[in-house]
């Protein structure tokens, strides 16, 4: 799955912090079906690229929509929608 970029969709000078963003947009993609079930995400590196922060953000981001089911991420694999 490629992701255009995605750095207007981020807001650097909001109070919500940055990781708190990107899982609501991946969020609101899996909800839209803009990304559907089975879709393999970009990795970490080209999703922080996508949006303009560090890959720790983005590791925030997956962690928090893995723990709510909406992603799982298989080690050596990739990170998948749920």
């Amino acid at each position: 799955m490629s992701l255009d970029d995605r750095r207007n969709r981020i807001d650097h000078r909001k109070p919500e912090l940055l990781w708190v963003q990107v899982a609501t947009d991946l969020r609101a993609d899996i909800s839209s079906g803009a990304l559907q079930r089975d879709a393999r995400l970009p990795n970490e590196t080209e999703l922080s690229g996508q949006y303009g922060v560090s890959r720790v953000t983005v590791r925030r981001a997956i962690a928090a929509l893995a723990q709510e089911g909406l992603l799982v991420v298989l080690h050596g694999r990739g990170t998948f929608v749920k």
